[in-house]
């Protein structure tokens, strides 16, 4: 029996293994609290959610500033979103490129017959740094 979710799964990365092993049809979204196209996103995760219950698993991951989570899964901007069929990554997109390119992906990853175009248009990409903040070089003095 399949699981229905009629809102997105909040998941933590640890949990997030035992979700891509169950061989279901999947969005990945890795974000953090405080950025903006994030929170930007969320309403829309919310209708795909609903609109796909039945046949994808939406999951959010919000500790995406985990450096080691950054480097397991590549993620070089938030948000990123993953699509998973048959428990394997088929798609990938770095920010929030709006709900027709996600959802042709998703109906993509259902039925996967011709993969969508790349997703165009604005990203609204926040580039995600992972460790500590280097500090801007000191101005010389002296002039």
């Amino acid at each position: 029996m399949k699981a229905m979710f009629d809102a997105p799964v909040r998941a933590s990365a640890a949990g997030l293994d035992r979700i891509l092993t169950s061989g279901n049809p999947t969005l990945v979204v890795f974000e953090q609290a405080d950025c903006e196209p994030c929170r930007s996103l969320r309403p829309l995760l919310d209708e795909l959610a609903r609109e796909f219950r039945d046949r994808v698993l939406v999951v959010r991951v919000t500790d995406a500033g985990q450096g080691w989570l950054a480097a397991r899964y590549h993620l070089l901007f938030v948000p990123t979103l993953l699509f998973y069929r048959d428990g394997c990554e088929c798609a990938r997109i770095a920010g929030n490129p709006g709900p027709v390119a996600i959802r042709e992906h998703l109906e993509w990853v259902l039925n996967g017959e011709v993969p969508p175009n790349p997703a165009e248009g604005p990203r609204y990409t926040l580039s995600a740094r992972f460790g500590p903040a280097r500090d801007a070089p000191a101005a010389s003095a002296g002039h």
